[in-house]
């Protein structure tokens, strides 16, 4: 018997501007889904935060939780990774003041309508270690998404907006009260499934090139059946000219290498439908951590089988077409 298609498609429209309703969250609703506002900062001397805010329902295996998570690179030569977790009844929307916090009595959220302000704020502290993350946005870049920025596979919805391709930022950073003044450039993305992602998904890819007055972004998913959207995503451009919408078509992994035990995509081709190519090659490994971390033993191998998969987040720096300099950001189901 003939297999049946997977229905799939991609987001109605073309290129358009992101808006506040944009940003709140789009789940909230259903027996899974996972959504995520997924911040990559880059300071002077070479440090890197990588900050995310998420939703998440496992069904009946776990009640649905908030979460914050922090990757520090080369704080003093040195890199941390913090996570936190809260019962979804304590997430605050304020629409008056456009701000979303993850727990009404915690210091973790963010702020700000965009693309006119905006501002982050992470304060925590876990294993003796305390955490500061304190930054204002400005200077930021209107956002885009494709269409209504929907990507449909079968009955799953799979959105992507690019709320912040590129802003510049000041504010401190503190590990431990050992405080730093920084001053880099950011950019923030917010993605949704109306499943888990290790259900739908065998890995995703982002790449992030800041120029003097631009950017270079894009973010792929590669989805376990296949369908219409063969892979899912857009890439951005924005170069003294109005910004470009590319439409991914194909991604290819040419090769790879082993990180942490695991096998990890090393060098990367996008083939879009205008017919340009572009080759992604990681070099430089900052970190590697599971999504799984905050969970350990037997209960961590049960949730693994559950999910069909542990997904590792892999973050550092590599190449565009052998000379473009990008910040790139893997995640893997393993």
């Amino acid at each position: 018997m003939q297999e049946e298609p997977v229905k799939g498609g991609v987001p109605e429209g073309e290129l358009r501007q992101t808006e506040w309703a944009d940003m709140l969250p789009h789940t909230m609703s259903g027996d899974y889904y996972n959504e995520f506002w997924s911040y990559h900062i880059f300071l002077e001397n070479d440090l890197h935060l990588h900050m995310t805010f998420s939703l998440a329902n496992f069904g009946s295996f776990k009640s649905p939780v908030s979460g914050g998570k922090l990757f520090v690179s080369n704080f003093r030569g040195n890199n941390y990774n913090v996570a936190r977790e809260f019962a979804i009844e304590h997430l605050v929307i304020d629409e008056d003041r456009n701000k979303i916090r993850l727990h009404e009595g915690r210091d973790i959220h963010l702020s700000g309508k965009l693309p006119y302000e905006h501002h982050i704020f992470f304060r925590t502290e876990k294993d003796g270690v305390s955490y500061l993350v304190d930054l204002d946005f400005h200077d930021i870049h209107q956002g885009y998404t494709w269409g209504d920025g929907v990507f449909r596979l079968d009955s799953e919805d799979m959105g992507i907006f690019v709320h912040i391709p590129r802003a510049e930022v000041t504010g401190i950073v503190a590990i431990n009260n050992d405080t730093l003044e920084v001053s880099g450039t950011a950019y923030m993305d917010h993605t949704f499934q109306t499943n888990l992602s290790s259900k739908v998904v065998n890995k995703g890819f982002r790449h992030i090139t800041h120029t003097d007055n631009g950017f270079h972004i894009g973010y792929y998913l590669v989805p376990k059946k296949r369908s219409r959207a063969d892979v899912i995503g857009l890439s951005l451009i924005r170069e003294n000219s109005p910004t470009l919408l590319e439409k991914p078509k194909q991604i290819t992994v040419l090769d790879s290498d082993r990180l942490g035990g695991r096998s990890v995509p090393r060098h990367v081709e996008v083939v879009f439908r205008s017919g340009k190519r572009s080759v992604f090659s990681r070099q430089e490994d900052f970190q590697h951590v599971s999504f799984l971390e905050e969970i350990g033993g037997i209960r961590r191998r049960l949730v693994r089988s559950f999910l069909g998969g542990e997904v590792i987040e892999y973050v550092g720096t590599g190449k565009m077409d052998g000379s473009v300099e990008i910040n790139y950001n893997f995640f893997v189901v393993h």
